[in-house]
């Protein structure tokens, strides 16, 4: 009876001995914690990881999104309503890559947009890639330029396999054509020793194209608009409108007035 006690007792200790060692290589093991190494604001922390490129010249290290440049659909006002991006045919299963360098901000159905994926760069632009089919990347993941992010598709609010892509900086989005001449596959002339898209469209305008930006520097009031309306048309709060132009949330806008947007 004591040896079977003994016995007993020593396979306890040598099971307790064993889930103690196991524990010590677990705690060894070098995880990184995603949630430490972003910063929620801009990933801002994460994206150190990478080469600090000159930023003057920050937008013509970006790479032409899409396989051949065919735009079925311009950024600009569309059946009465904004459109924020340039559709560009791609079929279904086509490999969509990362156009520069960032961290996934984002990888999970987005309304209108199906599975959307969209990456944070430096100088706070975000690139949106939409209506994809797969996910090749989760939120948190690195990514280098030219990376497959996700297979191209028609999820969401799309007539037939394209790519929905957008350009943000600080939240307002941009013409991608400012950045890319999609014809000849390549960064515009314009685009090269620019730092950032406000410049460039500053540039473009007085030229006569790529005008059609979604946040005009001034808006003037048109009958029927309020701080809502115009807030939920360009996509910025009422808090940031009643900043820029020192009114308040309740004031009554009059047809004509000249709202600044940024």
């Amino acid at each position: 009876m004591i040896i079977k006690r003994v016995g007993i007792f020593c396979l306890l200790l040598l099971a307790v001995s064993v889930a103690f060692g196991q524990s010590k290589m677990v705690a060894a093991l070098d995880v990184p914690n995603i949630e430490q190494s972003i910063n929620i604001e801009g990933f801002t922390a994460a994206l150190d990881s990478f080469p600090r490129s000159a930023q003057k010249g920050y937008l013509e290290q970006f790479l032409v999104p899409g396989n051949d440049g065919y735009i079925i659909s311009r950024f600009g006002p569309r059946s009465g309503r904004m459109h924020y991006g340039t559709d560009i045919k791609m079929y279904k299963g086509d490999t969509v890559v990362a156009t520069q360098s960032g961290v996934i901000a984002r990888a999970n159905w987005g309304h209108g947009f199906g599975r959307l994926v969209v990456i944070q760069h430096r100088n706070n632009i975000e690139t949106y890639y939409a209506h994809l089919t797969k996910f090749l990347k989760e939120k948190g993941d690195t990514v280098e330029k030219g990376e497959p992010i996700g297979l191209a598709g028609s999820t969401g609010r799309a007539r037939g396999a394209h790519l929905h892509f957008e350009m943000r900086e600080n939240g307002k989005p941009f013409d991608p054509e400012l950045v890319f001449d999609f014809k000849e596959e390549k960064i515009r002339d314009d685009a090269f020793n620019t730092e950032s898209l406000m410049a460039l469209h500053k540039k473009l305008k007085p030229k006569g194209y790529s005008t059609n930006v979604a946040v005009p520097e001034y808006y003037k009031v048109r009958s029927g608009d309020s701080l809502w309306v115009i807030s939920r048309k360009f996509k910025t709060s009422i808090t940031e409108l009643c900043r820029l132009n020192n009114i308040a949330e309740n004031a009554v806008l009059q047809i004509g007035q000249p709202l600044r947007m940024y």
